[in-house]
Order: C-alpha cells, then sequence, then structure tokens
C-alpha cells in the first residue's frame, strides 16, 4: 500500500468566508432585497438557491418566510393602483364592462329553470303570508313553503319555539321566541287564487280555491283559507267563497255563501243619509267623523251588514278585541280601524250609528 506524506492543501479563502457567511440569518431586509431583485420565484428551489447563493442560511422557516416576502411584494404591486384611487377618491368606482359592440353582456340566471319557478312561487305565497298574517316573534321567524298534490294536504302551521342566544347584557340567557310557518298550498297557487284575486280576501289568506258550478252572476269556489288566532296562531277553515263584483262570503255551504254575498252586496248599495259619503272619507277622516259617538259596536252588528262570521273572527283576532265578548266601543273599533282598516269595519260602525239612531228615536217615542 503506497504511503505518501503530503498534506492536503488548505482550502481557498473564499470557500471559508463563504461557509461562514451560510451561518447568517437574513433579516427582513435582505428577504426583501432578494424577492425584489428576484421578481418572485417559480419553485420552491429556485428561492433555496437564492438564499445560498446570497450566503444565507436556506433553513425550512428562512424559505417559508422568503417565499410569504415574495408573495406581499406581488400582491402590493398588483394592488398599487387599486390603493392609489381608494386613497384618492375613498371609493373604487364601478367599471361597467362592455362587449366588443358596446352592449352589456347577458348575464343568464343562476340555477335550472324549475329551481328558479319555484322559487318565485315560494316567494308569492310567502310574501302573501307575511302581509295578512301575524310573525316576526322577538327570536325570529321563518316562512316555509311546502307543494301539495291532493288537495286534502293543503294546510297552514305555526310552530312556536324559544331560544337563549337573542338577548344580551342582563337579559342573557332569558328565553325569546320564534314563530315558524310551514305554507302547504298547491304548486299552481298562483293561478288557482293569486291571480283570481283571491289571495287576501278581508285579511284572510286563501289557500286553495277550486271553482264550482256559478250561480248566476255569483262565482263559487270550494275554498281552504287561514284566519289569524290568539297571538301567531292562526285557523284554518274549510268551506265555500262567493264572489259577486268587488264583494265576497265565506260560509260553511254554497247556498249560504251565495245568499249572504247577494245580500251584502245589496248593503253596499244602499243610500247613505250624510252630505259625504262615509265611505268616501279617508281612514283618518272616518276615525274623526265617528270617535264621539258613544255607541256599541257588536258582532252581529257586522253581521247584519253584511260580514261573515269567518271574516269577523280574523279581524278581531288581527286587532286584538275578544270576538266572545259579542261587542266593543266605537274608540276600540275604530283604533283597531286604523291598525287594519277594513271597508266591512266601515259598514259596520255605520250599521251601528244608524241602529243606535232608530233605538233612540222608538225610546223617545
Amino acid at each position: 500500500m503506497p504511503f505518501t506524506t503530503t498534506l492536503p492543501s488548505p482550502a481557498p479563502i473564499e470557500t471559508v468566508q463563504a461557509s461562514h457567511k451560510r451561518a447568517i440569518v437574513p433579516t427582513q431586509v435582505n428577504l426583501l432585497k432578494l424577492a425584489k431583485a428576484a421578481n418572485g420565484f417559480c419553485t420552491k428551489k429556485q428561492a433555496r438557491e437564492t438564499l445560498q447563493n446570497a450566503g444565507f442560511v436556506a433553513t425550512a422557516t428562512v424559505l417559508e418566510r422568503l417565499l410569504n416576502t415574495a408573495i406581499c411584494i406581488e400582491t402590493a404591486q398588483r394592488n398599487r393602483r387599486h390603493d392609489s384611487i381608494l386613497k384618492r377618491l375613498g371609493h373604487v368606482p364601478k367599471i361597467e364592462q362592455t362587449t366588443a359592440r358596446g352592449r352589456n353582456p347577458i348575464l343568464l340566471p343562476i340555477g335550472t329553470p324549475q329551481a328558479r319557478l319555484d322559487a318565485v312561487r315560494c316567494k308569492a305565497v310567502a310574501t302573501a303570508a307575511r302581509t295578512m298574517l301575524r310573525h316576526g316573534a322577538a327570536g325570529g321567524h321563518s316562512m316555509g313553503v311546502n307543494f301539495a298534490v291532493e288537495a286534502s294536504k293543503v294546510d297552514y302551521v305555526v310552530t312556536m319555539k324559544q331560544n337563549r342566544d337573542t338577548y344580551a347584557g342582563a337579559y342573557k340567557g332569558w328565553a325569546a321566541n320564534e314563530d315558524h310557518h310551514l305554507i302547504t298550498v298547491p304548486k299552481d297557487w298562483r293561478r288557482r287564487v293569486e291571480r283570481k284575486g283571491l289571495a287576501n280576501l278581508t285579511g284572510m289568506m286563501t289557500l286553495d280555491a277550486h271553482p264550482l258550478m256559478p250561480d248566476g252572476d255569483v262565482l263559487v269556489y270550494a275554498a281552504t283559507w287561514v284566519r289569524q288566532g290568539r297571538g301567531y296562531d292562526v285557523q284554518v277553515d274549510h268551506g265555500y267563497i262567493a264572489v259577486l263584483g268587488g264583494e265576497h262570503f265565506h260560509a260553511d255551504s254554497a247556498q249560504t255563501a251565495i245568499k249572504g254575498v247577494r245580500r251584502k252586496a245589496k248593503l253596499a248599495c244602499a243610500p247613505v243619509r250624510t252630505g259625504v259619503s262615509p265611505y268616501k272619507l279617508s281612514v283618518d277622516a272616518f276615525v274623526k267623523r265617528y270617535i264621539g259617538r258613544n255607541v256599541s259596536v257588536s258582532v252581529s252588528d257586522a253581521a247584519a251588514s253584511g260580514s261573515c262570521d269567518f271574516g269577523i273572527r280574523s279581524w278581531c283576532a288581527s286587532v286584538g278585541l275578544d270576538y266572545d265578548l259579542g261587542q266593543a266601543t266605537m274608540a276600540q273599533v275604530l283604533e283597531g280601524f286604523l291598525m287594519r282598516p277594513q271597508e266591512e269595519v266601515r259598514r259596520a260602525v255605520v250599521y251601528a250609528v244608524r241602529r243606535h239612531r232608530v233605538e233612540s228615536m222608538t225610546s223617545v217615542g
């Protein structure tokens, strides 16, 4: 085995200095300079070589810092124009994108045609329910709509729940009521009900209406409707609706509905012995005319003026009057009329005033 006494030559001074320099941890300023000079990195290998060529350590932590610095520089350069406009104007004006011919692009709606049609149907039903029925408890509310294939499935259900996340401060943890409405109507509710003007009849929401044989000029429907109950409760009724011109009448039987709407239309056309008809007054003017009358308005007055029992119950529950008491003062009725003005209430008030006048004349005579 050959033996040599030749000693290894010492490493160059530049290599020794470079090996010492690789142990240096770069500062943030060093990383900014490297990232800006490189104008971004495509791979981690490129970033590692940049660190090593500059004489810095290339650990995983330092490498991650360098890549993040490069991303920050790229983002700042990309948003420089945006930030300049925002600083000067306080907002960035919207730029309308146009096609080559100068026309706005046509944006197709999201979803399938069937899904969009179902959304329109649900919105129409929910909007009608919010217009007529009480909703919006302190804890929140929801409106769900289902479509029924069979008429027997048509329904309106209100479920009350509670949550303890509504209140804060001293009342944190207290229970807050929620009202959740589930409405089940036919899929063609808009065509069967809404387009015929039957959706809102005296504050009652028609859920379904099946046309029957008309009685002369009276249109008759076998219908299901919902009316307001106490609080957020509702009452679903099944019966018949008769329509004559602008008048309507709800009843348990078709013949009762037909007779009721004919009588209601006849009473609506009865002459009024006053300078200005009370039916032509505004709501405030009507209240001002009758607020001082010491007269009670009864359920029988409303029925005698042509209102159906379902409508009377619905209106009383909507304005907070007790139907079972049978009557209310003029002030209470007019206060409810301000809350929910309906033509049937006008007729009941006028009828009560006439009845009181006749009774007074009879007692005097």
